[in-house]
């Protein structure tokens, strides 16, 4: 048991380097290849952190572990919106989203829709034996593909209008020395390491589950998900240290539009069945969360209160306190879901 943890751990610190350099990899690309802010923080990095998440989802899917698949999309957006509260509390006084462009409000509702349509195909799996597969892959699951391609769309066509503030300071190439094939090569890299460390995660993850008798749900939706989220903290903490407070927004809200995406290419490599017909109706639970948590922080965008306290605005507190009660009620379910 103590191996399983401990190359879980391992695999873990290996998604963490990986994720880091190839968040920074993938800024230095869109800068050299002249993309704008909004592909950079909401498109491109925001794909370049989910990358763990992806493999992972997709290795569940492969060892016939649904559950870690689903899980590990759900938690890893719940994740990403309390990295917010964490970045609130870093970035000094008064409430982060004061600082931030009002064009978030879009991603982040694309994010919400990304999940209701998830839920609603959770609910329409279970309570309603519904499903409509394609080659063995899911309506619904496909259905999530093309939203998300329109969405992102319509982002960059609205940024392109609707460009940040000129205030927010114009992010330096932190690594001037680094051409694009450079950077494109050592991206290569951190992505194939990734792409192991994320499968070995995901059978060390299976087996902890087995041994413990915890729910592979609990596993996926924290243990799994945390691990795998931590590259967009990590881009959250250093957009945030150089004062670029919308690409930390951007980055976050973006990784979770991505993540649902994860769900398609999860089903079109798992066999067995149909993705989302075979996980466990638990995951509204975590869905739900993420639902709440995002509409607290989309409101607290629009509003723009100015009231804190410890530092902190009202709505990272509520998010962050909606996320500690969702992983208590999912560890919960996890004891006694066998």
């Amino acid at each position: 048991m103590k191996q399983l943890f401990l190359e879980f751990i391992l695999m873990a610190i290996f998604i963490i380097i990986s994720g880091t350099y190839l968040s920074k990899f993938g800024d230095i690309i869109a800068d050299k290849s002249g993309l704008g802010q909004a592909f950079i923080g909401g498109i491109l990095i925001a794909m370049a952190t989910s990358l763990p998440e992806l493999v992972t989802s997709i290795s569940s899917a492969l060892v016939g572990a649904p559950d870690i698949a689903v899980g590990n999309a759900f938690g890893s957006n719940t994740f990403n919106l309390v990295i917010l509260a964490f970045a609130d509390l870093l970035q000094g006084k008064g409430p982060l989203l004061l600082r931030v462009n009002y064009s978030h409000i879009l991603s982040g509702l694309v994010g919400v829709l990304l999940s209701a349509l998830v839920v609603f195909s959770l609910i329409l799996s279970h309570f309603m034996n519904f499903n409509l597969s394609i080659f063995g892959v899911g309506v619904d699951s496909i259905t999530l593909l093309i939203t998300y391609i329109i969405s992102v769309r319509m982002i960059y066509r609205y940024d392109q209008k609707n460009p940040l503030d000129p205030d927010d300071p114009v992010k330096e190439d932190p690594n001037p020395d680094y051409t694009l094939n450079k950077a494109l090569m050592g991206f290569a890299i951190c992505a194939v390491v990734i792409v192991f460390s994320g499968y070995r995660l995901t059978i060390t993850a299976d087996q902890i589950s087995t041994l413990t008798g915890i729910d592979q749900s609990f596993i996926g939706s924290i243990m799994v998900a945390a691990a795998t989220s931590l590259p967009e903290l990590v881009a959250t903490i250093s957009a945030i240290k150089i004062g670029a407070y919308n690409m930390a927004v951007g980055n976050v809200f973006g990784s979770n539009i991505f993540n649902m995406t994860v769900i398609f290419f999860a089903d079109l490599f798992y066999r067995q069945g149909v993705l989302l017909q075979d996980a466990k109706i638990v995951h509204i639970l975590t869905a739900t969360v993420g639902i709440v948590m995002a509409t607290i922080i989309l409101i607290g965008l629009f509003y723009r209160s100015r009231r804190s306290f410890m530092w902190m605005g009202w709505d990272a507190i509520a998010a962050a306190a909606v996320y500690f009660a969702g992983v208590y009620l999912l560890f919960q379910l996890g004891l006694n879901v066998i």
